[in-house]
């Protein structure tokens, strides 16, 4: 017997997110859109008009209401696209939506070269006669900070008619990750077939049976490594592209780019991976006691997520992990507590796998509407985690929504991954407060945190320092094949997991499978922000006076000021290394405590 992915038209619709609170239908989405497109022309006839104070306040106030009303309809199309990638009338109706964004987006190039061209004085002058100008001080600001960066009037519209063109890596790489790639089938164990997916494979790449888990991890790469060539190019058309808008826009490469558009200093980048690699240590003791506990030598890279428990210890419906986070969020307030409340009660989430359906989970907004989560559930305690995460997500769109206007509304990445990891803080220290007595669970709970740990600052520095290195090897002027590719992958794969692990099968899945990687400089960010997040979620749990309110706070703010700023009230100096130092202590307390209770259940044995 062969277990199958259902259908869509096959899910409750209980466990569909509900887009009538974007669109009634796709014909009232593409009446919208047309509409929002004739605006965007009425606005582009002002070009050159920039002249007044009430000119300049008319064009922000103008743009600010075409980005609303072409979030929620891209957000539409783009959720219709994502609930099943094989539907060709979604996939049709999410092009028409990124189509008219490019098109708007290039007929309304010509305002932030006119607004940098303006003179300080000027500006200063307009926003002291016109009080409306209050609002959008801090975008003016920022954008005026970009003024080497942004070109003339006529080459920013042509570069952005190219946007779709200088995009299409990344969506060719997500249709071929998302609905093409097939895996297989494998043996569970119980020896029946089943399909293996994106959605089910850590069930089986976690089993306690070393032959089941060895037959998911080599099934899993066998596609990647087959198209191999074909991911190398992808990956290789999206970094040239990023080199090169990085050029055009005069900056030295493309992580400037990435980080100096947020404010980011490069230094933030360079300090996360050095002190990572000063304390890689950690990570590779954790490996020789998950190889001296399991008996396993040789210790294969597919043997690393078998759980010291001996099995799931916690197993999780849907409504079981709605009920555990919002146990776990308690701890911030009334108000916290009533969002989580509306997006489990409102089909704000989209829960179950289905065929053709994107991989993993994310969560993204609309100002007009509410934020709306992607999740592909298996009833297993991780699903429970990547819940928390994204409501996470949610809650800090939520909170910036009714705080912010809509400019300000949408944190950039560096502060998102905050808000999402700090809730995987909460639900670890209830959990292992729940389950103090249960030695078994303790210690599955431990072991997921140091995952947690693992998996978000040394995998993704890990990731990080992957991602560089191809970037400055292509702007060099070298190609990333799959073999040069597969090579520096190798060196980070054995530096990371040190002298306890040995590779098994492909080099190329590691680094085929991360579409992050077509999101330009994404990755390190979340592990600054899983250290960040660990400081602020140990000063609520402790009761800090002030704490709770500070982070709230931090939510409200959205993207109202630069990620430092934001964070330095939040209690956060992100200038220097000293949060991620602490992170990594907290680290080593969680090996401690696991070595501990380990120690504890063998002298009971």
């Amino acid at each position: 017997m062969t277990e199958k992915l259902p259908l869509r038209s096959e899910v409750p619709t209980e466990l569909t997110w509900d887009l009538t609170r974007l669109f009634t239908s796709d014909e009232a989405m593409q009446r919208a859109l047309q509409a929002t497109q004739k605006r965007a022309q009425a606005l582009a006839a002002m070009k050159g008009q920039l002249t007044s104070a009430a000119k300049l306040l008319q064009v922000l106030q103008a743009v600010k209401t075409i980005d609303e009303e072409l979030e929620q309809e891209y957000v539409y199309a783009f959720l219709r696209r994502d609930s099943d990638t094989t539907d060709a009338t979604a996939t049709a109706l999410f092009g028409q939506a990124a189509q008219a964004a490019t098109q708007i987006e290039t007929a309304l190039a010509f305002i932030d070269p006119e607004i940098i061209a303006l003179s300080d004085e000027q500006v200063a002058a307009w926003q002291a006669a016109e009080p409306g100008l209050a609002e959008f001080a801090f975008q003016l600001a920022a954008l005026r900070k970009q003024k080497d960066h942004v070109l003339a009037g006529e080459q920013e519209r042509l570069l952005s008619r190219l946007n779709r063109a200088l995009d299409g890596a990344s969506e060719v790489y997500n249709t071929l990750n998302d609905a093409d790639l097939d895996f297989g089938q494998i043996r569970d164990e119980t020896g029946q077939l089943v399909q293996l997916t994106h959605g089910n494979r850590s069930q089986f790449t976690e089993s306690t049976d070393r032959t089941v888990r060895k037959a998911a991890a080599l099934a899993y790469q066998k596609p990647y490594h087959a198209l191999r060539h074909t991911f190398a190019a992808t990956f290789n058309n999206f970094v040239d592209s990023q080199n090169a808008l990085a050029e055009l826009r005069h900056y030295p490469s493309a992580r400037a780019a990435a980080l100096g558009r947020n404010q980011i200093d490069e230094a933030v980048y360079d300090t996360l991976v050095q002190t990572v690699n000063a304390h890689l240590a950690l990570a590779h003791r954790w490996y020789a006691l998950k190889k001296r506990i399991l008996g396993l030598d040789p210790f294969y890279q597919y043997d690393i997520p078998t759980p010291l428990a001996g099995g799931d210890q916690l197993k999780t419906t849907y409504q079981e992990g709605q009920a555990m986070v919002l146990q776990a969020m308690s701890v911030l307030g009334d108000e916290y507590v009533a969002g989580l409340k509306q997006e489990f009660s409102q089909r704000w989430v989209d829960v179950a796998e289905n065929k053709g359906k994107r991989s993993g989970g994310y969560q993204i907004s609309a100002y007009r509407a509410n934020p709306f989560i992607l999740l592909n559930w298996t009833d297993k305690l991780y699903s429970t985690f990547v819940l928390a995460h994204e409501s996470g997500h949610a809650m800090h769109s939520w909170f910036s929504q009714h705080h912010q206007p809509s400019e300000y509304a949408n944190a950039p990445i560096f502060l998102a991954e905050v808000a999402s990891t700090f809730n995987e803080h909460l639900l670890t220290d209830w959990l292992l407060k729940k389950y103090h007595d249960d030695p078994q669970v303790e210690l599955y709970v431990l072991e997921q945190s140091i995952d947690g740990f693992i998996g978000t600052i040394y995998r993704q520095t890990q990731f990080a320092e992957f991602e560089h290195q191809a970037y400055q090897q292509q702007q060099a002027g070298e190609t990333l094949t799959a073999d040069a590719l597969d090579a520096l992958n190798e060196q980070l794969l054995k530096k990371y997991y040190g002298p306890a692990v040995e590779l098994a099968g492909t080099l190329t899945q590691s680094w085929a499978y991360v579409p992050h990687f077509y999101m330009n400089y994404y990755v390190y960010q979340y592990a600054t922000s899983w250290a960040i997040s660990t400081s602020l979620a140990a000063q609520v749990l402790a009761g800090q006076p002030g704490a709770k309110e500070r982070y709230l706070a931090f939510l409200a703010a959205g993207g109202s000021d630069t990620p430092a700023k934001v964070l330095a009230a939040a209690g956060i100096d992100i200038t220097n290394g000293q949060y991620l130092t602490e992170a990594l202590q907290v680290f080593a307390h969680r090996l401690d405590q696991i070595e501990a209770l380990l120690a504890q259940m063998a002298a009971k044995d």
